[in-house]
């Protein structure tokens, strides 16, 4: 089955396409960011691991649809909960590369500080940091929260273009991996968080359905009406609808915080004129 699945997606490429307006829109950012490092002028060492970092962070386009190999690799990680399985929808899945970049950038510009701490990248870092540590999920990086690079960019360099930046930065409102990944316990919460209410709705449904069909056996067992075959048959399909709902759900949520800062991070970018 392991090998069906991987046929049955070896046609469908997952290059970005040449009309992608995300990724262009990304290219752009990545060349103004480039302009700046041109008027800081710092040594060749430190730019690149700065780019290195911009490079991941700047790592955005339109995600393609889910195959069906894909949608088929979960199911059947979720009837049999077979290792390969759930090692084979991770690897058909480019959407998880794209969205987890963040953690690669800041372990990048945190490094950057740490091997050259007097780099006069230091403020253009921590600006970056400040909007990258939004979108982390990896654990071990130094700082908790996004406002603790924007606070030390502040502290320590008031009077700069960034911290300036870093203020009005502090001020718009983000969401969190952890938070979203902590109300998916409840398939759907995660959506709602995110202000996406009639998906939140439509995931605690199937969420709810999937508990009936478990819940429906043990009730007609209890009270003696037994029928084994069809029982366990309606059992096992709420389990499998309940593990895909919950999977597909706190996979989308976790995705979906990624998305709902970018455009927040857009938005910013739109009205700072100055911010790269």
């Amino acid at each position: 089955m392991v090998a069906f699945i991987s046929t049955s997606c070896s046609t469908e490429s997952v290059l970005i396409h040449h009309d992608d307006a995300t990724f262009s829109k990304a290219q752009k950012h990545f060349q103004k960011m480039g302009k700046e490092l041109d008027k800081i002028n710092p040594p060749l060492a430190e730019r690149n691991i700065f780019l290195q970092a911009e490079g991941f962070y700047q790592y955005r386009f339109s995600p393609p649809k889910k195959s069906s190999a894909k949608y088929l690799a979960e199911a059947a990680s979720a009837i049999t909960d077979f290792p390969g399985f759930q090692s084979l929808a991770g690897s058909l899945d480019m959407e998880d590369l794209r969205f987890r970049a963040s953690d690669s950038a800041v372990q990048l510009w945190e490094t950057l500080l740490k091997k050259y701490p007097n780099t006069t990248l230091k403020p253009i870092t921590l600006y970056q940091l400040g909007w990258a540590y939004r979108n982390v999920g990896a654990q071990g990086l130094p700082r908790s929260s996004p406002d603790e690079a924007f606070n030390e960019l502040i502290k320590e360099e008031p009077n700069s273009k960034w911290a300036k930046l870093a203020i009005d930065a502090k001020k718009v409102p983000y969401k969190t991996k952890e938070e979203a990944g902590f109300r998916s316990l409840i398939p759907g919460m995660g959506q709602m968080y995110l202000g996406e209410t009639q998906s939140g709705f439509t995931r605690l449904g199937i969420a709810i359905a999937g508990l009936i069909a478990v819940a429906v056996p043990v009730y007609n067992a209890a009270h003696g009406h037994h029928n084994a075959l069809s029982s366990t048959a309606l059992g096992l399909g709420g389990l499998i609808i309940l593990s895909f709902d919950f999977t597909n759900s706190y996979e989308d949520a976790i995705h979906g915080v990624v998305q709902w800062n970018e455009r927040a991070e857009s938005e910013f970018q739109r009205t700072h004129r100055n911010a790269p």
